[in-house]
């Protein structure tokens, strides 16, 4: 599953970044940061690990504050182009691979496990591979819960979400023609 998530940059330099997350980041992680230097051109992209994290208090609510090691250098120039705002801080996106194996489908959504937690919410897209074919399913987490599994602790519903028509071969057309069976050809 690919989830992506906005996160509040912090510091920035040409080898860390410290960014604003609701939830801890798994230490040693490795995400893709995208930081904007303007609203009308395309954002950097660097590949980064979590190096540690610690609760703030950040605008009067308890947050995680993570430090990122750039793991490829910074863009030709660094990121001189990058201007925090007046308080401080600036829009990125992390964006994030988690394992998860399919449990259940509907036509309206799936169960999914993972070693990782995710937070409800959180928006994303599980892909699925076959010997055939791969297809993408946009996806929302609706809710989450942990299991006594020790590789797969974690338990996710998550609903489909809409945003183009709904493919056969997808995970979401593949539980329709289980639920009303396959179109016959006359």
């Amino acid at each position: 599953m690919r989830l992506v998530q906005d996160v509040e940059i912090a510091r920035i330099g040409s080898q860390h970044a410290v960014v604003i997350v609701p939830r801890q980041l798994p230490q040693g992680e490795r995400l893709l940061l995208d930081i904007w230097v303007a609203h009308d051109a395309k954002p950097h992209t660097v590949l980064v690990h979590v190096v540690s994290n610690q609760v703030v208090m950040d605008d009067g609510s308890l947050r995680w504050q993570a430090r990122l090691k750039m793991v490829q250098p910074a863009p030709r120039g660094g990121f001189e182009g990058v201007q925090l705002a007046p308080a401080g801080r600036m829009i990125g996106a992390l964006t994030r691979r988690v394992p998860v194996r399919v449990v259940e489908a509907s036509t309206a959504g799936c169960v999914l496990e993972s070693p990782s937690a995710v937070d409800v919410g959180a928006v994303g897209f599980v892909q699925t591979r076959t010997a055939v074919h791969e297809c993408t399913e946009a996806v929302r987490i609706r809710r989450t819960s942990e299991t006594s599994d020790q590789a797969w602790p974690f338990r996710m519903a998550a609903q489909f979400l809409t945003l183009g028509p709904v493919s056969p071969d997808s995970l979401r057309g593949l539980a329709t023609v289980m639920s009303v069976g396959s179109p016959r050809t006359t």
